[in-house]
């Protein structure tokens, strides 16, 4: 059963999960800067600041860019977004992670709601590989299937949840995944969450399903949105 919810508090949420996302690139770019402007460090410190500032500099920039195209009006008025986009931005995202990003979707023209809900649900996979990992993206414009392997795999039940629509407490974490669900709902779609023991396995299905190959073998654990 899915609960609605109102967008004034949604917009507060996302709000939040967006803030805490930057606050540490934003914070290390500070401590930086408070470095250098210091007379008294010698140039080894003042070196080891301007790479402070210089990565952090990059990891808001990748996130700005990231929550531009998955939340935001980024890519125009139209109802197609490249496929190729969403990819140049999360490859930015991944340098700031501890997944590696494994891309073998191809370059096309795709609805803009399902970039969307792909550039989140994807994002969303490197939690499920926090001591790192490998996270595969197949599929077309059809449907996509999301292959994370790592060491300590972790689905979180709420996650889960979240992405089915159940919007009771929801915290800013999982905001994106409910997002996600009302985009693929939105486009007609599904997606399987599935965790075995050597790798979880989002499948997201779009209408037509033999044009994507999104069938798993529900082992362990399976939830189906």
């Amino acid at each position: 059963m899915t609960h609605s919810l109102d967008p004034i508090s949604l917009s507060a949420l996302l709000s939040s999960r967006v803030c805490h996302d930057l606050i540490n690139p934003v914070g290390a770019i500070g401590s930086g800067l408070e470095v250098m402007d210091d007379p008294t460090m010698d140039a080894g410190m003042h070196d080891a600041a301007i790479d402070l500032v210089r990565s952090g500099a990059g990891k808001a920039i990748a996130l700005l860019t990231y929550a531009r195209l998955a939340y935001g009006a980024a890519g125009g008025s139209g109802a197609e977004i490249k496929l190729e986009d969403a990819q140049n931005v999360l490859v930015k995202i991944f340098e700031f992670t501890k997944a590696e990003l494994d891309w073998r979707v191809e370059p096309a023209l795709a609805r803009k709601n399902r970039v969307k809900a792909l550039l989140i649900l994807v994002h969303a996979a490197t939690d499920c590989v926090p001591r790192g990992g490998r996270i595969s993206v197949t599929g077309d414009g059809a449907g996509y299937r999301i292959v994370v392997e790592g060491d300590r795999l972790f689905l979180n039940d709420e996650f889960v949840a979240t992405l089915e629509g159940d919007a009771d407490d929801l915290k800013p974490k999982f905001t994106p995944a409910y997002i996600a669900g009302v985009l693929m709902r939105a486009e007609g779609g599904s997606v399987s969450a599935v965790r075995k023991n050597d790798e979880i396995v989002l499948a997201v299905v779009f209408g037509d399903q033999e044009k994507v190959n999104v069938n798993v073998e529900l082992t362990d654990r399976a939830q189906t949105v």
